[in-house]
This record gives C-alpha cells, structure tokens and sequence, in this order.
C-alpha cells in the first residue's frame, strides 16, 4: 500500500487511525489508558503510544491481528482476567473488531485514509458514527478532550479539516488550503509548541490554546495571531504568563466566543482590552486579580453568557451590580468564608444517622408506603431535611470535615456549592446535568470517577432522583416543600428520606454546628498517631554532633537534601518514571516542578511549596505524598527540606556556609553520624550531570539549527530533552517511510548531543547503525520493527550510557545480543518476536547487573491465553450457590454489635442471635465446592465490601 502524504488526507478523505481507531479508544479504552493514569505501562490516547504499547511489546503487529496483543485480549472470553476492556466495562461490538482488525491487517498507518482500503461488509453505520463523533469533538462549545490534545498540532490541524468534511461519510469537495497569512501563523504558533487549530473545514474561524506551554507562554507568544486575529474564535491562555499588556492583542479578535484567563496574572487593566469583543460569550478569570472596578469594563459585552469569577477580588455587590447589566449571563464567583458562618452541619446528621441506617435501603414498595401513610411536611426545608441526609449517609465519610478527597467538601452547604480542587463546578444551580456531582452518580460503578466508591454503600435511584430534583430547583439553602415545584415520583423518594432520617434531622435543627465536632474529632485521632513517632526522636538527637571532618566536605543539597528525595520520593518521580510529569532525581526537575506548572519549590518560602504542601496534608488525602502506603518523610527529614528551602533552596552550598540552628545542627548531625551517602547522593547527583558534554559554541549551535531545519523537512522530530538543556531527543514517527541511513548520517554535527533516540519502524539498517555508534551519551534507543540484524547490533555495545533498548520485531538472535554485555548501564531490552531464545536472554542478563530482557509471549502461550476455557461442567453444583446468599440474612449479627437490648425488639435480632453459631458450622460446607465454577466467585466477592463496612459503622 503506498504511502500517503500528510497532507492527503482532505483530499482523499478522513485519516482512519484519527477518525475511527482514536474515537473507538476514547470510547472503549482510554478511561484506563490515558497520560494520567496507564495501566499495565499501557496508554492509548494517540498513535504513538498505541504502537509502543505497555509493559508487554507487541500490543500492535502491523498487518497481523492475530500476534497483536490488542485483539488477542479482545477475542478473549470475557469473564477472563485478562480480555480487554474488562467485564462490566463497555464492550467492543462485532462491528468495532470488524474495524480495528481491518487498520490492522492494512499496515495499522497513521496515514491511511478511509479511501485507502475498502471497509469491512456491514460497518458502515458503525464508520460514521465513529466519525462524525471525530467531527465533534473539535466543536469549540464541545471542548477538546484529552485525547484529542496529545495529537500533534499538525496532526490535529490535518484531522481537524478532514473530520469536519468527513461528517456524514460524504466526499465533498476538497477544503482550500489556508492562505499565507493562516498558514504563516499556523507554522509560528506550532514553532513555540501551542496549537492553531480551524473550527470548520472552510478555514473560516480558529481556536488557540498554550495548553502544553503554559509556563513559559508569554505576551510575545500572541503575536503570530495579529495578523488574523478576526479569524480567531475561542483563545485559551490558562495559566500562562500573560500580562495585561499582551491582552492588546486579544482587542482585535472581532469574532472571539470563548476566553480563558483562568490563574493567570490579568489584572483590571488588562479588561479594558476587552471592552470592544462584542461577541464574547464564555470568560473565564477565576484566579485572577480583577476587582469590582474591572467588571464595570465588561458591561458593554451584551453576549456574554458565562462568567467565572472564583478567587478574584470581586465582591458580590459588584456582581449584583455587573448582573442588573447583564441579566442573561451566570456569574459564578465561588464561595466565601462569610458564607460559612452558618453553615447546615451535615456532619450533625452522619453522626446521628446509623440509628436510622436500616430504613434506608428500603426498596420501592415500601417507599409507596411510607408516602399513602402521611402527607409530606410543608415547612420541611428541601436541604437541611431532605439532600442533607442523603450526603450524610453516602458522602461525608470522604467528603466531611475530617477528609475531603480531591479537596471536595460536602459536610456544608457552602462546601457542596464550592466544588472540589480545580474548580469544577460541584452543583450548577438549576441543570442537575451539568452538576460533577450527578455526572459521577451516573457513571457506571466500575469506573474509577463513580461515585460514591464501588464498595461503599450506593446511591439509590430514588436519592438521585432527590438531588437532580433539588439542584434543578436552583440548589436553594432555604427553599421548603411548600415553595418547590412537586413531582409525585419525587415525593415518594423524599418521604423514604424523610422517615429514615427523623432521628437524625432535630440534631441539625438545635445544633447545627457544635454537635459534629464531637462525633468528628474521635475519626482524625487514629490518623495522628503517624506523625508521632517522629517527634519523640528529636530528644535523642538533641545531643548529637556532627564530625567537623564531614561538615567540612559536605553540600546540603548533595548529601542532605538529594538523599532524603531518593529514599522518599524517586522512585515514583525520578528519570524512569514521572508521575504527573513530577521529576525530582536532578535539581532542575526539582525547581521546575510538574505537569501543570505548579510552582513545586519556591526558594525562601517553603509554606508556600508545593512540596512541603503536599508532605503536610493528612496521610489519607490524595494529594498526600509521599502515598499512605510508601515510606513516609519523617519529621526529621521535612524539618531539613524547610530549612534548605528557606534559605533560598541553593544548588551548590557548603554545610560550612549554611547558616543553622541548634535543632537543625542536631538533625543534620543524625543523619550524617556514618559520614557523607555515596549511593544515593551520588546517583542524583550523577543523574544531575549526566551526560557530560560541553555547553554548544555558536558553531554548534548553527550546525544544529541546520540538522533540525533537515529534520522538519522529513517531519521528524528533533527538540530538547528537556527545558534548559542543550540534550537532544529524536522521535521519527512521523516520518518513518523517508527515514533511513542516509538520514541519520545528517546527526553526525549533534551527535554527542543525541540522548533519546525513536528509530521505531524506520528505514535504518546496520549501516546505518555505524553512525549510532558515535553517538557516546543514547540512553534510550527505539529500534523496533526495523531491519536490524545481528551484524548491526554488535555496533552498540560502545554505547557506554545505553539504558533502554528495543529491538522487538527484528532479525536479531541470541549471537546479536551478547556483545551489548560491554553495555553495562543497560537495564531494559524488548527482544519479543525476534530469533532472541529465552535461554540467550538469561545468559546476557546474567552478565549485566540489573538488566531485564523481555522475550514477550511465546506461541505456546498465545495459544493458551487464546484457548477457550473449560467447559463449566459442575454448572449443577452452583445451586447451591443462593445458599451463600443466606449470607445478607446473616447481616443482622452486625446489629448485636450495637447491643443496646432495646433495639432487638422492633427487628427480629432476638432470634437471628443463634444464627451466628449457626453460620460458622452449616454455611461453610457448601463454601469449598463453589469455588469450580467460576460465575458462582464473583457475587460473594462483591458483597464483601458492603459486609466489611457495617462493622466500621458500629
């Protein structure tokens, strides 16, 4: 199949991989595989990482399906644990198989177009779906998801035309390609790494994000958008650098609908750029520094629909004001703490709840009861009396005063309207729908985003439809059953409420507040205890003197610093592995902080660091670190971070020099009381140099503006290892038909620059393997599905650095790998589905120490993970299987656990209390012969959870 060029796809039709497989893997996969959060090494978000697959090579097999891993777990039977997507989760249709396998037996190109290859018989409808779902998803109002993002700018900008033109499966005509000044600002835009992209196949309107380079987006980066600025339709400058001063530009986007200033530093000022942008409907300033007084700038823009004002300097006078100007647009300033002072204690309702715990699973019928047996209060108020109860009984025990994962709060009214930790918007008054809190309900209970948890107590259908009720009312503190518009099916939901709760609801009514202190402070008073054991520590070192010898010769941040972070926190955020693009195994990653551009140390105010923030959350929260279970930092070793960072968190400072202070001298004495750490210190600061190379000379620098001049011409990728470093990285995914020896010989100029290599799937032979060899500092080399042979390989055993090599897919034997044991940093090498024998790779890592070589699966084990399972021939004896569901009967033994005697009387306790003497001896029986059929494992197993959690109530 010839290959097609990049530009092609307009022409001749949608791109299949962006049109088809990503959506299918956005639909069916990417929840679980995506860049935060990679089972199994696996992520599934764009092409690249498709075709690199997770911890076993081979997930894709260009043109073979059936070796391909992928579609191996696809065709497994589903109750086995290793078929993807797991059971429970959305299933790949016969119609979605039919597709993949047909990208795959065609080569699995990102360049193949739709018109390339014929469809498979029957997948028509499934195609255009699929596709005009692509074509949705660069809809401005739509938003772009995540996926769609980690494409690359010219790949979206490719997609984005093709997609749109491709809705409906119509070959209309080709879309003109953009005239010089779009194609100008395109180039610029993608030269500084934010994306330009159409809104619409004509080219007529575009949007912009600096998503990928917020932290060092400044004014000048507006600049290339001058020239068509009235072609600019939705901007995103998020948690850039931008200033007041750059916003200049943004006054001449005469067509702007959409603007995202959030967490940036725009003052007042700045809005009066923005006083002309007639058609804005969407701005967003949340974390900004605007006041009442800047608002007054915005009362000319009559479009504008939404309005975030969150964190700001903005007053809610000022807001009454700015809406009797606007009154069709929502304004969301967030919460005060004012709004606070009176707050509904929903915490007063959980702790008086369990009383009332056995009325509340009541299923329907009952419900109907409980409504025909009185009429609903009128003077109830909906919140306190009714949505309060339901999230005391669901919610609070992670969302409450004592623990708030993700920073979310539901113990008050003012918590519950604030949201969690990035702003989202918890409640939106008046559409449940677009509520985070009803979203997560509704999703299914396996997923991770669900909530409440899969194991804890659920949500029941007619609770939620209590809350969409309540929040599509307007989400009202005050508002009673009297003021409410009623729903019949709603009020019965609301009586099963109210009667479960009527214990409960005059503990909120007298005391709102004081009461949950009380219940509260018992549940933190296990966790404290984890500290504690650092504290009675600090007695003993008190007296502890550091050796002058050693103080002599030691750096704080090499021998004091360095150490604790490798003991505590690389092996989660070091150079292997980066969780949330969190590096901390060299000084630069440190002070450069993650993902987002979170400021994580700030030399001189550690209370300020996102570093010490994080160590000083409760141990239970989520964005605790180190995780509740690893090693925790000691509070020895936070008292010595805070000082470094104090004292401006300097990367080259002797002990000798720092100033101290006695507590400081006696922790610094303990640490060091066996002399200065060789390994951990000397690795980090081994990774700090590594590899050592000259700062470039001007001619250098020009030979290497010249070398990747030659890459972009090729569309290969050729950039900085990382911010402030002349190391360089290589990536040819992009153009892996035009690669080959010839080309690598153009790197000769940067060769000793070159650290990472992606040759993957190129032309390279062993040829061209000669010029690799005087590249001295590759760590990570991608040969994979190349050309290279034994002969080739044995030219990299003089890469001294050499780490990670992969060769899947290659010709090369047990004779080709046994020279790279003069690699003796080499720690990775895929050898799956090449000559490699599991005894050649044994024999090499046993010349290498700490080296791991992957031989992949053998077709004997293919075989088996394909086999069909047995036939569940012992399907009779699972019925004895509802004997187990005896089981729920035997919940009430928790309920003696409350003993109080009166209790028994109203709930047959009295007699179930033989039954416990009974469950042990009579149950047990049938237990072992249940455990063959596998179907019968799965129920008892899930009602664990929901057996476990009741004692914990009591």
């Amino acid at each position: 199949m010839p290959a097609k060029t990049p530009s092609s796809p307009t022409a001749e039709g949608p791109l299949v991989f962006q049109a088809v497989i990503l959506p299918l893997l956005e639909e069916k996969c990417t929840k679980c595989h995506n860049a935060d959060k990679d089972k199994g090494d696996l992520r599934l978000d764009n092409y690249e990482v498709v075709m690199k697959g997770g911890e076993t090579e081979g997930n894709i097999v260009p043109g073979d399906p059936d070796k391909s891993l992928s579609m191996i777990r696809l065709l497994l039977p589903e109750d086995d644990d290793e078929h993807m997507p797991p059971e429970g989760k959305p299933q790949f249709t016969d119609e979605d198989i039919a597709l993949f396998r047909w990208w795959i037996e065609n080569g699995a190109s990102d360049t193949m177009t739709v018109k390339d290859q014929t469809p498979p018989p029957g997948t028509e409808a499934r195609l255009q779906e699929l596709m005009k779902g692509a074509s949705a998803r660069i809809d401005p109002s739509s938003g772009a998801s995540r996926a769609w993002r980690m494409v690359s700018p010219a790949g979206l900008r490719r997609l984005a035309l093709a997609a749109v033109a491709a809705a409906g499966m119509a070959a209309t005509t080709p879309a003109a390609e953009p005239e010089a000044a779009v194609q100008q600002a395109i180039k610029a835009v993608e030269t500084s790494g934010a994306t330009l992209l159409p809104v619409s196949a004509e080219g007529t309107a575009y949007r912009f994000t600096a998503l990928n380079v917020a932290k060092t987006f400044k004014d000048d980066g507006l600049k290339p958008l001058v020239p068509i600025a009235d072609r600019i339709q939705s901007l995103d400058l998020a948690r850039t650098q931008v200033t007041d001063a750059g916003l200049a530009a943004v006054a001449a986007m005469s067509q702007l609908k959409e603007l995202r200033l959030d967490n940036t530093g725009i003052t007042d000022a700045g809005l009066e750029h923005l006083k002309g942008l007639a058609n804005l409907e969407y701005l967003n300033l949340y974390g900004s520094k605007v006041t009442d007084a800047g608002l007054q700038k915005l009362i000319g823009l009559k479009n504008l629909r939404s309005l975030y004002l969150w964190q700001t300097g903005v007053t809610k006078a000022g807001v009454a004001q700015l809406h009797g100007k606007l009154p069709g647009a929502y304004i969301n300033i967030g919460w005060e703490e004012s709004d606070n002072a009176q707050p509904t204690a929903v915490a007063a309702v959980a702790a008086a709840k369990p009383e009332a715990k056995p009325a509340a699973p009541a299923p329907g019928k009952p419900a109907a009861a409980v409504a025909a047996a009185a009429p609903l209060p009128a003077t109830a108020v909906v919140f306190r009396d009714v949505v309060t109860p339901i999230l005391a009984d669901k919610c609070v025990s992670c969302h409450g005063p004592d623990k708030s994962k993700g920073k979310l709060k539901l113990d008050t009214y003012a918590d519950i309207r604030k949201g969690g930790s990035d702003g989202d918007i918890n409640v939106v008054p008046g559409k449940a729908a677009e509520s985070l809190m009803v979203k997560r309900i509704h999703l299914p209970v396996d997923d991770d985003d669900h909530m409440p948890p899969e194991d804890k107590p659920q949500i029941t259908a007619g609770e939620l439809a209590v809350l969409e009720w309540w929040i599509n009312q307007g989400a009202s503190e005050t508002q009673t059953l009297a003021q409410t518009k009623r729903d019949p099916k709603v009020d019965q939901a609301i009586a099963v409420v109210l009667a479960a709760s009527k214990k409960a609801a005059p503990a909120v009514t007298k005391a709102p507040v004081k009461p949950a202190p009380a219940p509260a402070k018992p549940t933190p008073a296990p966790a404290k205890p984890a500290p504690a054991p650092a504290k009675p520590a600090a007695p003993a070192v008190a007296s502890a003197k550091l050796d002058p010898a050693i103080a002599g010769k030691a750096d704080v941040y090499q021998h004091i610093v360095a150490p604790i972070l490798a003991e505590k926190c690389i092996s989660c955020h070091g150079e292997e592995k980066g969780k949330g693009k969190l590096r901390l195994h060299t000084f630069a990653d440190i002070m450069k902080g993650g993902g987002e551009g979170d400021v994580n140390v700030i030399p001189g105010k550690s209370g300020d660091s996102l570093m010490v923030q994080r160590i000083l959350l409760p141990a239970d929260d989520d964005d605790h670190m180190p995780p509740e279970d690893e090693p925790q930092t000691t509070d020895a070793e936070l008292k010595l971070l805070r000082w470094w960072i104090d004292a401006g968190a300097p990367e080259k400072q002797a002990l000798s020099a720092a100033k101290t202070t006695p507590e400081i001298d006696a922790l610094i004495a303990a640490r060091l009381k066996d002399g200065l750490p060789k390994a951990a210190a000397s690795a980090v600061a081994e990774a700090d140099q590594k590899p050592l190379v000259p700062p470039m000379s001007d001619a250098e620098k020009k030979a290497l503006a010249d070398v990747t001049m030659k890459m972009e011409a090729l569309n290969a990728t050729l950039m900085p290892l990382a911010q402030d470093t002349e190391l360089l990285r290589l990536s040819v995914i992009n153009a892996t038909d035009k690669f080959g020896d010839k080309e690598i010989a153009l790197l000769a100029p940067v060769a000793k620059y070159l650290v990472w290599l992606d040759l993957a799937r190129s032309q390279v032979t062993d040829a061209g393997l000669a010029s690799l060899a005087a590249m001295p500092n590759v760590e990570r080399l991608h040969l994979e599905n190349t050309k290279v042979t034994d002969a080739g390989v044995a030219k990299l055993s003089s890469l001294k650095r050499l780490g990670y090599l992969n060769l899947y897919g290659t010709k090369v034997t047990d004779k080709g790998i046994a020279p790279l044991a003069a690699c003796a940093e080499l720690k990775k090498l895929f050898v799956w589905q090449t000559g490699v024998t599991k005894a050649g790779a044994k024999a090499l890592e046993g010349k290498v120490n700490g080296l791991v070589v992957n031989v992949g699966l053998s077709e004997e084990e293919i075989a088996k993970l394909t086999a069909p399972p047995p036939a569940p021939e012992k399907k009779e004896e699972a019925k004895p299987a509802p004997k187990p569901t005896a089981k729920p009967a035997a919940k009430p033994e928790t309920k003696p656990a409350a003993k109080p005697e009166a209790k028994p009387a109203p709930q047959p306790t009295a007699k179930p209390q033989p039954k416990p003497e009974t469950k042990p001896a009579a149950k047990p029986a049938p237990k072992p012969t249940a455990p063959p059929a596998k179907s019968n494992n799965p129920p008892p197993a899930k009602k664990q959870p929901a057996a476990d959690t009741k004692p914990k109530a009591a």
